[in-house]
């Protein structure tokens, strides 16, 4: 079975390298390895201000400034002792939960690190060559929580043609940045299995020549998508060129 050279199409550049691909042949089963392609506060009081006095937490940029007049700070020096009931600087007690926030990148929503209603999803999606069917319908997609973090994150994007048996594009994002499909062209009968934070698998089945379109039975072939960096490098089989 003919081994298909996935390419994922990127914004301004792309690259495609065919010299990683190794193909190894056991009882009729094929099994390929490649690099597909390389192509946004809250206010806490800190410890020594006064009553009534904010600042805002640091935020991804750095510390913002004092917000109104600081004016002196009472400190207790020597053998000076607070009255009854003066409050003084005090630090959490063990175990005390810190808020903490989390970084959301471009195309976050929904508390999720890709949102498939994002404008960096539609303007993804544009970008695909359009089928004769009409435009591509976005399917469904990854569903990461921002709380755990996005930094390093694969996510992915289904869209599907219009026609009884659709063709199916698996996109990929990270970061807020469209990776490019895990393809160079749709295939039928695809489906995403799961995820974990940079690793996607996808099933891929194919109708053999006399094959009724209800009833492929060329495959399953399971394709793991791996992200490197910017980078995401397929394991397995894809089906037969057309």
């Amino acid at each position: 079975m003919k081994a298909m050279t996935a390419v994922l199409v990127a914004g301004v550049a792309l690259a495609v390298s065919a010299c990683g691909t190794t193909t190894s042949q056991s009882a009729g089963t094929t099994t390929t390895s490649r690099v597909v392609a390389t192509p946004a506060s809250s206010q806490a009081t800190q410890p020594g201000t006064q009553p009534g006095r904010t600042t805002d937490a640091p935020n991804s940029g750095g510390s913002a400034p004092t917000t109104g007049d600081p004016g002196p700070v009472s400190t207790i020096t020597g053998d000076q002792q607070p009255a009854p009931g003066t409050a003084v600087d005090q630090q959490p007690a063990p175990g005390t939960p810190v808020a903490s926030t989390v970084a959301a990148p471009i195309g976050s929503g929904h508390n999720l690190c890709f949102d498939l209603n994002s404008e960096l999803a539609h303007n993804a999606v544009a970008r695909l060559a359009a089928t004769s069917a009409g435009p591509w319908q976005i399917e469904s997609a990854s569903n990461d929580p921002i709380a755990d973090g996005c930094d390093g994150v694969l996510s992915w994007l289904t869209v599907t043609s219009g026609n009884i048996h659709p063709y199916t594009h698996v996109m990929f994002f990270t970061n807020g940045t469209y990776l490019g499909t895990a393809t160079s062209q749709p295939y039928g009968y695809t489906e995403v299995l799961g995820k974990s934070r940079t690793v996607v698998s996808v099933r891929y089945r194919w109708a053999k020549a006399d094959d009724a379109l209800c009833c492929p039975q060329g495959g399953p072939s399971i394709v793991t998508f791996t992200l490197n960096g910017t980078t995401v490098q397929a394991n397995g089989q894809f089906p037969p060129s057309n």
